[in-house]
């Protein structure tokens, strides 16, 4: 029996024809998806910046009923403030930040990049405004809303994208929280 080695000299690899097809493949699904991505990423931005406004607001409710205080929202819809909104708990119940009163987060708009109040509608806030003139809402320990006046406080924070896309999230008078849609 007689076993023959026989030397296969073709090289492995790809064609050229191929490669320039997986190159032209990749280049099409690169065209069809980017444009995609760029309207996806400011909407999703914006839906994040909104959830976070959802949640701080609920954050400063259940930190009122927490702590068996007020615990204030107040918003700087002014360009260069240090933060956009702040949420302290308002030791004095005057819904201004005075030195002293903890702070439980604040938040620039920045962080989100596209993101920022809507000032074609009501300045971006609606929320009665306090003494310093600020868009302010507080959560008394029963989880109630309340205005600078003392009465039951309410509004909407208006958010858009620079695709001109929309959003607010709600405050009642009775606490609830919302973002519609």
């Amino acid at each position: 029996m007689r076993i023959s080695l026989v030397e296969d000299n073709r090289e492995s690899g790809f064609t050229i024809m191929e490669v320039i097809v997986v190159i032209a493949i990749i280049g099409i699904m690169t065209a069809i998806a980017i444009p995609s991505f760029s309207t996806w990423l400011p909407n999703y931005r914006l839906r994040n910046a909104a959830r976070d406004l959802y949640s701080n607001f609920q954050k400063a409710k259940i930190t009122a009923i927490k702590n068996n205080t007020n615990c204030t929202v107040i918003f700087e819809p002014t360009a260069g403030s240090a933060y956009d909104y702040r949420v302290f708990i308002d030791a004095d119940k005057d819904l201004e930040y005075d030195a002293g009163e903890e702070v439980i987060t604040d938040v620039l708009w920045s962080r989100y990049e596209s993101v920022n109040f809507d000032t074609s509608q009501d300045n971006g806030v609606n929320f009665a405004n306090n003494d310093d003139g600020k868009p302010a809402i507080a959560f008394r320990p029963n989880g109630l809303t309340e205005s600078n006046s003392g009465a039951f406080g309410a509004g909407t924070v208006f958010l858009i994208n620079t695709r001109n896309k929309t959003t607010s999230v709600i405050v009642s008078p009775a606490g609830n929280i919302r973002i519609p849609n």
